[in-house]
């Protein structure tokens, strides 16, 4: 199992072992990968997760979709993040005015309940870049139903969770970093007028998607899944 993360890179004040010079900020993944290696072909990522407990499985559909209150989820934090993607992270806050009332959009949410509901009940959902390539916005936004819309260019090599059975581009929009940041507002508007055939497809793989990822969906298929990724990597 590979979760990716590097050693000694604790953002400033938030505990010992910091390591942020001008390096860990400006560089962009081409340093971080000296640093934080991918997953290679004996080890797998099952992604970084979120409580069960804490965040309910909402089952994908078109009827969750259609209904949804939101048409974009994303809520980031304030402080930068490592590797120069604090540009991508607050490109959608401060790069358009997708912040109004069909949108969710914003820094953090204190309201963890409201955060919760927000997530929820949005059509599509943002997973950027942070710290490192990989991110806990996905797992969730599949958890919530809600279709993935990843901006990682090196997330489908870093760290493809459950690469055996799932490949991200089926359940997920992937966007290119340099035409989301060149245009954020232009990119995000153009999700309003996919097919509506297209939609359908990714709901269809995001409901398969689910069954994959996650234990207590009612017809799980975690457990094949993960043995399937131990055995490869066994065998490589």
């Amino acid at each position: 199992y590979s979760d990716g993360r590097a050693n000694a890179r604790t953002l400033p004040g938030t505990g010992a072992g910091v390591r942020a010079d001008a390096q860990f900020y400006g560089s962009d993944y081409d340093a971080a990968f000296r640093v934080m290696k991918p997953s290679v072909p004996r080890c797998f990522s099952l992604g970084l997760g979120t409580s069960s407990a804490s965040f309910p499985l909402i089952l994908a559909s078109m009827r969750r979709f259609d209904t949804s209150r939101f048409h974009i989820f994303y809520h980031t934090r304030t402080m930068p993040s490592l590797f120069n993607a604090t540009p991508y992270r607050h490109a959608p806050i401060n790069r358009t005015d997708l912040a109004n009332d069909s949108n969710s959009i914003g820094f953090d949410m204190e309201d963890r309940t409201e955060w919760l509901d927000h997530f929820t009940h949005a059509q599509f959902c943002l997973v950027l870049l942070g710290d490192t390539p990989h991110t806990h916005a996905l797992l969730r936004s599949v958890r919530a139903g809600c279709i993935p819309v990843i901006i990682s260019d090196t997330y489908p090599v870093y760290a493809p969770t459950l690469k055996s059975t799932l490949d991200m581009h089926d359940y997920g929009i992937l966007l290119p970093q340099r035409e989301f940041l060149a245009d954020t507002q232009r990119v995000l508007e153009s999700l309003r007028s996919l097919p509506r055939s297209f939609v359908e497809d990714k709901i269809q793989n995001l409901t398969f998607a689910q069954r994959v990822m996650f234990g207590d969906h009612p017809d799980s298929l975690f457990v094949p899944a993960f043995l399937r990724e131990a055995i490869r990597a066994v065998n490589f």
